[in-house]
């Protein structure tokens, strides 16, 4: 018999809902997607928050990742347009649910770097409801 475990089984740290703790995320900032300012410290945990841009759908036949491109909203002070944009893969997925173009997510995980490009491999994500005005 399998037993799974209920969300009261959970450590209390998560609260039960397995949402990203943004406390204790440092938040993306410019320098953290830029290869040359990057310097030693080429991997560092990141939580980023911004709109999907675009997303690469995989072939069939190929490699099994889903790719999305994420256009971070930088730290306060930085200036706009100053990050580069992050890309996240998700391996082993043909599909995953909610994160499309135009989709706004907040996500964390280890910012490594692949072809000069600022990329996190099988982030944790949330989906930014939009905010209705009533």
């Amino acid at each position: 018999m399998t037993v799974l475990h209920r969300t009261a089984d959970l450590p209390a740290t998560t609260g039960g809902t397995g949402a990203i703790d943004v406390v204790t995320e440092a938040p993306v900032c410019a320098a953290d997607l830029d290869p040359a300012v990057a310097g030693r410290a080429r991997r560092r945990r990141v939580m980023a928050s911004g709109l999907v841009q675009e997303v690469t759908v995989p072939p069939a036949s190929g490699a099994q990742n889903y790719t999305a491109l994420l256009v971070p909203e930088c730290a306060p002070g930085e200036g706009p347009g100053r990050a580069r944009p992050l890309r996240l893969v998700w391996q082993g997925q043909r599909q995953v649910p909610g994160v499309g173009a135009g989709t706004r997510l907040r996500c964390v995980g280890v910012v490594s770097f692949r072809d000069g490009r600022p990329t996190i491999f099988n982030p944790r994500y949330e989906i930014i409801a939009k905010q209705v005005s009533r």
